[in-house]
This record gives C-alpha cells, sequence and structure tokens, in this order.
C-alpha cells in the first residue's frame, strides 16, 4: 500500500521531464507533418494526457506481472542511463580527454550494452 501511494504521488515529478521532451517532439513532427489543421492536437495538455492514459493502459494490462515490466524497464533504460549514455556524453564534452580514457568509457558503453541485453533477455525468458 505504502509503494502504491508513494507511486501515486511521485508520479507528476517522474514524468514531468520525459511529458516536456515528449511532448515538444510529437508537436514539433505534427506541425512539420500536418501542418495548421491540428493546431489542438499539438497542445501540451492533449499530448501528455494521451501519454498518460497510455501509461494507465500499460499499467492494467500488465497488472499481474508488475515485477516483469519494472525489471524490464530497468533493463531497457536503467541501464543505458547508468552506464552507456554518461561516457559517451563525457567523450562528446571533454575536448582535452585522452585516449586512454576514451577507451575506457567505450569499454564502459559496451559494457553496458551487454547488461542491458543480459538484463532484457533475462526478463523476456523469464516473463
Amino acid at each position: 500500500m505504502a509503494y502504491s501511494t508513494a507511486v501515486i504521488f511521485t508520479f507528476p515529478l517522474q514524468n514531468f521531464p520525459s511529458l516536456e521532451i515528449a511532448t515538444r517532439s510529437i508537436a514539433t513532427v505534427m506541425s512539420n507533418n500536418c501542418g495548421k489543421r491540428t493546431t489542438w492536437l499539438q497542445n501540451r495538455s492533449v499530448i501528455s494526457s494521451f501519454l498518460v492514459f497510455l501509461l494507465a493502459l500499460v499499467g492494467v494490462a500488465t497488472m499481474e506481472s508488475l515485477d516483469k515490466v519494472v525489471s524490464l524497464m530497468g533493463g531497457l533504460l536503467g541501464c543505458p542511463l547508468a552506464f552507456i549514455f554518461p561516457p559517451l556524453i563525457h567523450n562528446k564534452i571533454d575536448p582535452n580527454i585522452s585516449a586512454g580514457r576514451k577507451r575506457e568509457n567505450w569499454i564502459i558503453v559496451g559494457l553496458g550494452f551487454c547488461a542491458m541485453v543480459v538484463a532484457t533477455m533475462t526478463t523476456l525468458a523469464t516473463w
């Protein structure tokens, strides 16, 4: 019960960054492809409401296997956020990085990718 309460109250905080990125991207794509005909669909509130509704549908559909969904999300999204993106960003923003350090960063990226594949495959195999 406490976990469910915590998820309900932290849901807006958890989803704000991703909803901002998604709504801007979707609105830009829609304005480039559809033009001014769909301005009401490009509204941030409409797009974010649709995305939250979609998340609710996924939650209801996978209610019986929530542990596996959380594990799958951790494998698909957590590993890249923790192990793949930081070394790639470090390689990109530091112009004075040594060749050895770049190599180490690429090794970490490779290990992070392997961890992502193993975690995802393990979750899918036990589903």
